[in-house]
């Protein structure tokens, strides 16, 4: 990205490889408060190869309602953005298909100081975990599958 086709990134539910975590760390080091931060720091969540109960996995489907989703997103970083110290959070969680070690989410805090931004980034992880309309079908290695929430 370059400043001259500058876009602000909005956290949402995005299609998988729309967007990558460099160009979420510089939108957000376009925020008009950037000024006011002294640290950004970044959760990632990729696919690993194996299920809750240990099954070995193929590869994940990742399905989202769209507006839900994201109207929870919103809710979260609503939430964080009134902590005191915090500068701006964007959640992004991507849908379509992964193997294993592919990205599926992206949460970024900026804050003032790290130590409030590490307590809103696991708060925020924690929560989206719990509240976003997103659902996983996974695909085991001996082909049969099974969507979880």
């Amino acid at each position: 990205m370059n400043n001259n086709n500058f876009t602000q990134i909005k956290s949402g539910i995005y299609k998988k490889d729309e967007i990558n975590l460099s160009d979420i760390i510089f939108s957000l080091k376009n925020h008009p408060k950037i000024k006011e931060a002294g640290s950004i720091l970044t959760f990632t969540g990729i696919v690993r190869n194996t299920s809750k109960d240990g099954k070995l996995i193929r590869n994940l489907e990742i399905d989202a309602y769209k507006e839900l989703a994201n109207r929870s997103i919103n809710k979260i970083c609503k939430e964080i953005k009134e902590i005191p110290g915090i500068v701006d959070i964007i959640i992004i969680h991507f849908k379509g298909v992964f193997d294993i070690k592919d990205e599926l989410v992206h949460v970024i805090v900026s804050s003032s100081h790290r130590e409030e931004g590490f307590r809103a980034l696991r708060l925020a992880v924690e929560n989206y975990k719990k509240e976003i309309a997103v659902w996983k079908k996974e695909v085991f290695l001996d082909g049969s599958s099974e969507w979880v929430h």
